[in-house]
């Protein structure tokens, strides 16, 4: 009974091992790979049923752009992408920094201008569904 006891407390202890060893391979290969966070962009996307109301979108990308060069430090601009085929719409504001992201999300501008905007563009979205996420941004030469 000893010897299977032995072996099987052996066996643990380099089981253990080989998971620390690989845990700390994989904490290592992490840091290095770590993506760096220098710009940001908080991404609009949506759904428009056609182009009508796609041109309705830039209209509101277009003054939404207006408002946040006028009143939002560290706003750099905006870009949109839309999918003729499926109609999807995607529009892009970056921003220098995390900081001025941050600034932005507790900013009025957002609260009393940015808002109602989004709101008026739900009425050009499939099923008034608009999503918001944010992003790192680089722009790739």
């Amino acid at each position: 009974m000893l010897p299977t006891t032995l072996r099987a407390a052996r066996k643990s202890l380099s089981l253990r091992g080989a998971v620390a060893h690989r845990a700390q391979q994989r904490q290592s290969v992490r840091a290095y790979a770590e993506i760096p966070v220098n710009k940001v962009c908080r991404m609009v996307q949506c759904k428009v049923p056609d182009e009508a109301a796609g041109v309705e979108m830039d209209k509101l990308l277009d003054e939404a752009d207006k408002v946040m060069k006028k009143g939002v430090p560290g706003y750099v601009g905006a870009t949109r992408m839309i999918c003729k085929s499926y109609w999807d719409f995607k529009s892009v504001m970056v921003f220098d920094s995390v900081s001025a992201l941050e600034g932005y999300m507790e900013s009025e501008v957002k609260e009393k201008e940015i808002m109602p905007i989004l709101e008026k563009a739900k009425a050009f979205a499939v099923d008034e569904d608009i999503k918001l996420q944010n992003f790192v941004y680089d722009q790739l030469s």
